[in-house]
């Protein structure tokens, strides 16, 4: 005849144990949560900043390029002899939407905008140059104005010298 077995004898998991487990599961899945919203924020951040880095990159070599005889880049139309800002809108892809002056479009989303300090036709000495990307471009609707409610911005400050 078998005896019954003793009640110490068993194995398994309390009550207990499975909502203290729970608990645990619960708390990591939620810091787990939180992380993620901040990573696809920083995530968009480094989207808009590396194409607006694209941006300046590409209008600093077109004022770069600009020939002796000339005072107006060959892509971007921008002049180095207007005092004023000059701003051209960009899609989220850095192609642009119009020309120096032109209104945002439907699907502007950066804005350059070009400055130049002591503006000459002449160059023999240093032109000071500041090449601001902000985003999204709607945020400051005022052609020939420095940006101030852009939620992202990029900036280069650069001296211009030509022979």
């Amino acid at each position: 005849m078998k005896r019954p077995p003793n009640l110490r004898d068993r194995t398994g998991f309390s009550l207990v144990e499975i909502s203290i487990a729970l608990g645990v599961a619960a708390f990591c899945l939620l810091a787990i949560l939180g992380l993620l919203q901040t990573g696809v924020t920083s995530e968009q951040a480094t989207v808009g900043k590396t194409a607006a880095w694209g941006i300046l990159s590409t209008a600093f070599s077109d004022l770069n390029s600009i020939p002796s005889g000339n005072t107006t880049s060959k892509a971007y139309k921008l002049s180095l002899t207007k005092s004023s800002p000059q701003t051209i809108y960009f899609t989220k892809a850095g192609i642009p939407t119009g020309e120096v002056g032109s209104a945002p479009s439907a699907d502007s989303y950066y804005c350059l905008t070009v400055g130049v300090q002591n503006p000459s036709a002449t160059f023999a000495s240093p032109t000071l140059t500041r090449l601001l990307v902000t985003w999204p471009a709607k945020a400051d609707p005022a052609p020939g104005a420095w940006p101030t409610k852009a939620s992202g911005s990029v900036e280069i400050i650069t001296s211009l010298l030509r022979d």
